[in-house]
């Protein structure tokens, strides 16, 4: 996640945390989910199901990272406009 700049909180649930941040180097901005490790075997199976998805009423997902708390899934931003 050293690669990511996060910026402010766009959301929040039970478990996850959802930031606006992009990419150093990038001036893409993308949503940046931090969730717990628990929720592993959840993001595990959200991220096998979403990777190969490609359609443009879906929400894009882009990669995943883990930290040692933490796991981080880097999303495509949404910004209703």
């Amino acid at each position: 996640m050293e690669n990511f700049i996060l910026y402010e909180e766009l959301g929040a649930g039970s478990s996850s945390v959802v930031y606006k941040g992009r990419r150093k180097g990038n001036l893409n901005y993308v949503a940046i989910i931090c969730t717990n490790k628990v929720k592993r075997p959840e993001i595990t199976n959200h991220v096998r199901l979403s990777h190969d998805l490609d359609h443009p009423n879906i929400v894009c997902f882009y990669e995943w990272y883990e930290t040692s708390n933490h796991l981080w899934l880097v999303m495509e931003l949404c910004t209703g406009q």
